[in-house]
């Protein structure tokens, strides 16, 4: 007997044979996939887990506000840890602060590493710190005290600074507000050495 292969008749079989065999082809890739062996990947990831509830690491922390007299102060880093030995404290790796006065004048200092307190009120700032202004003053020292609440900083170590004026070489650097307005300025002390570069002009 035969049977007259027509267009419904085609369309009928159609619909019986493609999801047959798209099941076909979704079985054929679940049998040749590559078998994920769980056990060997979970041991990897709780020891990191482990590690960072160990240490408690923060990424990228950000701290503002202002001083007591009205200037902005950020400070940032590129992580941070609790003290081992005092968990009321921070330990911070790649700190910056930048101060920001009423009347607009900056100062940004940097820092390899930065130890704070957990009332944020000072921060100790160790390892090639760097201390820049926006009038033009280069400083380097290797240890710096920042006060946040009054913006008053001491350095714990000789500093050298470029200036306008020329190279300066200090036992000590303070930085702290004064004046009726509170403005921050520079103090050199202990043995202050500057060599002056007369500023050279055109006829």
């Amino acid at each position: 007997m035969r049977i007259r292969l027509t267009y419904s008749n085609l369309v009928t079989w159609l619909k019986v044979l493609l999801p047959l065999a798209a099941l076909g082809l979704l079985s054929t890739l679940f049998l040749v996939s590559q078998k994920v062996d769980l056990e060997s990947a979970i041991p990897f990831a709780e020891v990191e887990l482990e590690k960072r509830l160990r240490d408690r690491q923060i990424t990228a922390p950000y701290f503002s506000g202002k001083t007591d007299h009205g200037h902005d102060i950020t400070v940032t880093a590129e992580t941070a840890h609790p003290d081992a030995e005092d968990s009321s404290r921070l330990i911070a790796q790649n700190v910056g602060a930048l101060l920001t006065m009423e009347g607009g004048t900056e100062i940004t200092v940097t820092a390899k590493e930065g130890d704070m307190d957990g009332r944020f009120q000072e921060l100790l700032l160790d390892g090639e710190v760097e201390i820049l202004t926006s009038t033009g003053y280069t400083i380097e020292t290797q240890a710096m005290t920042f006060g946040l609440e009054e913006a008053r900083a001491e350095t714990a170590s000789t500093v050298t600074a470029e200036s306008a004026l020329g190279q300066l070489e200090a036992g000590r650097m303070a930085l702290r507000p004064s004046g009726e307005n509170n403005e921050i300025y520079l103090f050199f002390t202990k043995g202050v050495r500057l060599v002056y570069t007369p500023q050279t002009t055109t006829r």
